[in-house]
């Protein structure tokens, strides 16, 4: 009787404890899916896991993260957080097999516990390990799979550490029920987690969009104004002003050719203009630099091209960026003023081509009343001294570049040659000065003004200039003369790949050879040095004092002084020389052939 009250009492207590945990698991399974939030669903988890199963004292869950390739740690209880840098793979140590199996696994020993650990990284021992302060002292675990449908998402794990057996079959039964839940809310969770995280990014693209839409209607809106100022023909300055006044900086235009600034307002920066065209001629995109005078000035400068040619730039004081909206200016503004700029360069480029013309054909007059009446068109009045010069600019640019850099030349210029009566113009890469005066007096003044033009341009530029001058007494229907005496001094500094500037006058007898081709003067040069130019060192020894020779007008003093040598030992080099060229100095063609080869050689060979 006894027995039997007993065993009622046991089942009324065990009906209790099942009525419990249904309880515990219904509640949990409420909890858990009253929020969509991914990390309150997990913290959730673990607080109702410890809860339905009574003797765990810490645990923890595990969830897939693809990317890594790894279980990773999204929530735990009852540990501190060296517990989230306990990262396992596939198949390692209890967890990782779990969830490879998809098995549940209860461990109940120390012992079994550390030797299913035994393939655990040491890094990862020494995550678990420092998580709990009571490791040493743990009893068992139970670590079960949570799986969405046949998906598996993660590994819960639960650890005792005080109670022997602590962990039971019961325990499998009430944590697995209970993670076929919890897949469920994390499925949700991570549901409402991607449509938020969708609904975000469309929210910020239609946030973009609108942005962007606004910005392209402000865009239109600035190029349609800016292109009507310069279809109604209002002009460069007016744009520029325009521009100014949309913008919340205030910038200027500085023009290269010219080298003035429009509209004017700062003279510090007028000083440093030459310094800022030389950084941007060959520059495309935009940049900030510093101006050190007396004080440093900070400047945004935006280089205006048309393709190849540097035409000027955009130059805004300050070192801050520029805002979103005088960007988007000066990105619309500078194509319109690039066009502008090379309407008003067209314009110039036609009225020299017609000068250019008119002038040549003012050359091929030999009659002198007509000459009279073609040179007063280009206001050349009739004097008795002409002078020409022509300049040519030279380098490894395009010819649209380097008739950009004539004008520039030609500018340059026009402010140091105010004398009137003369004619100055570029046609493509070359620079024509011609003028008519009553005597010699100017020649000086027009040579001096046009060589330190050409040293200036020289020195700060890679482009080459030179140029040829010619002058004399001049009667109508005779200017043809003297302009081709200019072209062949301009042709001797070609040829001889120099830059600078040459008379016509100085240039000697290289004239007789300018229209020679180079094959031809090479020609005479092998066949009158002969055996002397092989190359050989002994024969370039010979060679150097054959040169050494001629050049001091056959002084055997002054020869043998220059070689460091005896004057015998020179004399029996020469001799020798005189074998194997087959000559006699002493000869008068012998000796001319010989003298005109070295000249020949040092004006067209050597550079």
């Amino acid at each position: 009787m006894e027995r039997k009250e007993g065993l009622l009492q046991q089942i009324g207590f065990d009906n209790q404890k099942a009525q419990y945990h249904v309880i515990n698991l219904i509640e949990s399974f409420r909890a858990m899916n009253s929020t969509l939030e991914l990390d309150e669903v997990l913290k959730k988890i673990m607080h109702f896991a410890l809860n339905i199963v009574e003797t765990a004292e810490a645990g923890y869950i595990q969830m897939y993260d693809e990317p890594s390739d790894k279980l990773i740690i999204k929530a735990y209880v009852g540990f501190n957080k060296n517990i989230s840098l306990f990262k396992v793979n596939i198949g390692e140590s209890i967890t990782g097999k779990v969830f490879r199996d998809g098995c549940v696994r209860l461990i109940t020993t120390r012992k079994e516990i550390y030797e299913s650990m035994g393939d655990l990284s040491k890094e990862n021992f020494d995550c678990i390990d420092k998580a709990h302060y009571k490791n040493e002292h743990i009893k068992s675990i139970l670590s079960v799979p949570v799986s969405f449908g046949t998906k598996r998402i993660g590994v819960m794990t639960l650890h005792c550490f005080d109670v022997e057996d602590g962990l039971s079959e019961t325990d499998i039964l009430l944590l697995q029920s209970f993670a076929s839940q919890a897949a469920i809310a994390l499925h949700n969770a991570n549901l409402h987690t991607e449509v938020q995280k969708t609904l975000d990014e469309v929210t910020h693209l239609s946030q973009r969009l609108k942005e962007t839409n606004a910005m392209l209607e402000k865009r239109t809106d600035i190029h349609n104004l800016l292109t009507g100022l310069s279809v109604q023909k209002k002009g460069l300055s007016v744009i520029i002003l325009e521009m100014n006044k949309l913008m919340d900086i205030d910038f200027v235009y500085a023009d290269y050719l010219e080298g003035t600034i429009v509209p004017k307002r700062d003279k510090n920066l007028a000083k440093s203009l030459d310094d800022l065209f030389f950084l941007f001629t060959n520059k495309t995109k935009a940049a900030y630099v510093s101006i050190c005078d007396k004080a440093q000035n900070d400047y945004y400068i935006y280089p205006i091209r048309s393709g190849s040619i540097f035409l000027g730039c955009l130059i805004a004081e300050g070192s801050s960026p520029l805002s979103q909206i005088d960007s988007l200016i000066i990105e619309q503004g500078a194509p319109i003023l690039s066009l502008e700029i090379m309407k008003l360069r067209s314009q110039t480029e036609i009225m020299y081509k017609k000068t250019y013309e008119t002038y040549q054909q003012f050359l091929k007059i030999k009659n002198p009343q007509q000459a009279e009446i073609a040179a007063k068109e280009l206001g050349i009045h009739h004097h008795y001294f002409l002078q020409t010069a022509l300049i040519e600019l030279d380098g490894n640019v395009d010819l649209h570049s380097l008739e950009n850099d004539a004008l520039l030349l030609l500018t340059h210029l026009k402010e140091k040659i105010t004398v009137e009566n003369s004619l100055l113009f570029s046609y493509n890469n070359k620079i024509t000065f011609f003028s008519s005066t009553r005597n010699v007096v100017h020649e000086d003044y027009f040579t001096e003004v046009i060589e330190s033009s050409i040293k200036w341009w020289n020195e700060q530029f890679t482009v080459i200039a030179r140029g040829g001058i010619s002058t004399g007494y001049y009667h109508f229907g005779q200017a043809e003369e003297n302009h081709l005496k200019a072209e062949k001094a301009l042709l001797h500094l070609k040829k001889q790949k120099k830059k600078g500037i040459v008379h016509y006058r100085n240039i000697g007898i290289s004239s007789l050879f300018l229209h020679h081709p180079p094959e031809e003067i090479d020609s005479f040069l092998r066949e009158t040095f002969s055996r002397l130019w092989t190359g050989q060192e002994k024969n370039d020894e010979l060679l150097h004092t054959l040169f050494t020779y001629i050049q001091n007008n056959r002084s055997m003093n002054s020869t043998a002084k220059e070689l460091h040598i005896h004057a015998n030992t020179l004399y029996h080099r020469i001799k020798k020389i005189e074998d194997i060229l087959g000559m006699d100095f002493n000869n008068y063609e012998d000796y001319l052939k010989i003298q005109l080869a070295v000249y020949l050689y040092n004006t067209f060979l050597v550079h």
